[in-house]
């Protein structure tokens, strides 16, 4: 992924230049090339739906951060081949307090809630040369601190639509820290009966956002961005 100086300019900057995207191609692989040019390297291939990372544009090309299992790649893809997420009808925030948010459109509701850190219910591994910097969370990479001790985290993700419940998973939420929900945008596409919840997180250097799909009632994937 790709390295921002600051988190600062992260936030005056991220939806300006970067925003999340899904790939929208009228053939069943999209070519992702390794430069801005239809001669350029075939490097990875894209499956309608995929979500990316969308910066800065380089002609007709734009230039996409992805993860194919759970591997972090870039590369550019062409500027008609995609849709991005705020393109899509976006909820309104009907409810919130200290500790959630709700939106809603319609019949869909979509509540998060954040919750304080418990490290009594974590594991740590520590930076061999620094032992007071994490290097893992419970066997596996997070995001939120710059190797400190989060203080919150998601507590969950409820989703309500009439009086259906879609349960979305606590591995969705794993290694997500230092949550803001003010920060909370939800975009429907009712066209492949998706939803797409994504906010942006952090404290300072470990600044991230993060998208979650959910397509037909079912949680897909998510996508992190970060290095702010």
């Amino acid at each position: 992924m790709r390295l921002i100086l600051t988190f600062t300019l992260f936030l005056l900057t991220s939806f300006c230049v970067g925003q999340f995207a899904v790939v929208h191609d009228k053939d069943s692989l999209l070519n992702v090339r390794e430069d801005g040019s239809k001669n350029s390297n075939v490097i990875d291939r894209l499956g309608k739906g995929q979500l990316v990372y969308c910066f800065e544009s380089k002609g007709n090309w734009t230039n996409i951060d992805y993860t194919i299992d759970n591997n972090e790649r870039n590369g550019y893809i062409y500027k008609n081949r995609y849709r991005l997420i705020s393109s899509f009808p976006a909820f309104t925030i009907s409810a919130q307090t200290t500790t959630s948010i709700t939106l809603k459109k319609d019949a869909i509701v979509v509540t998060l809630r954040q919750c304080n850190f418990d490290k009594d219910k974590h594991t740590f591994t520590y930076v061999a040369k620094y032992p007071k910097q994490i290097e893992f969370i419970d066997n596996q990479r997070y995001w939120g601190t710059d190797g400190g001790m989060p203080n919150t985290e998601f507590e969950n993700i409820r989703i309500d639509i009439g009086a259906q419940t879609i349960p979305v998973p606590k591995s969705a939420l794993k290694g997500l820290y230092e949550p803001n929900l003010n920060s909370a945008k939800v975009n429907y596409d009712a066209a492949t009966d998706t939803l797409y919840i994504q906010t942006e997180n952090g404290d300072g250097a470990g600044g991230y956002i993060v998208i979650w799909k959910i397509e037909k009632g079912v949680y897909k994937d998510r996508l992190v961005v970060y290095g702010f």
